[in-house]
């Protein structure tokens, strides 16, 4: 079990805390407002409101967005949320663009092999089609 201790000076600035992780998050993972607030099940009015700090969130709600985002609902009021949560998205994306890199690296050699024995093969014909003249 993990314990975490925060001090916010003011209900304002949690909700700016709670707005600036939401959008963060959801900007991260390419999700759109209509999009999270489908699966959360809640209006993309009220979203819009939580993520401008006009509103606060029942726990219900809470619990719902941070389902939605795949975190904890105590993340998306944490003040230290900034990159950190953010890493598993990037190194995922990173990991993907080495994925990608590694696969077009082997495509590049084995059409440089084929091309050298494709030569090769033209090659010897060449030279059999020029023994037989």
């Amino acid at each position: 079990m993990v314990s975490y201790t925060c001090s916010v000076d003011s209900s304002q600035d949690l909700r700016k805390i709670l707005a600036e992780n939401i959008k963060t998050i959801r900007r991260a993972l390419h999700i759109s407002q209509a999009k999270l607030a489908e699966h959360a099940e809640i209006s993309l009015s009220y979203l819009c409101d939580i993520e401008r700090c006009r509103t606060w969130v029942s726990d219900k709600t809470l619990k719902s967005l941070a389902r939605t985002l795949n975190r904890e609902a105590w993340e998306l009021l944490s003040p230290a949320m900034g990159e950190n949560r953010l890493a598993p998205e990037r190194q995922a994306l990173q990991c993907g663009r080495n994925n990608i890199q590694h696969v077009a690296d082997l495509v590049a050699k084995k059409r440089e092999i084929l091309r050298h024995a494709v030569n090769q093969t033209m090659d010897d014909l060449i030279m059999e089609i020029s023994k037989d003249e």
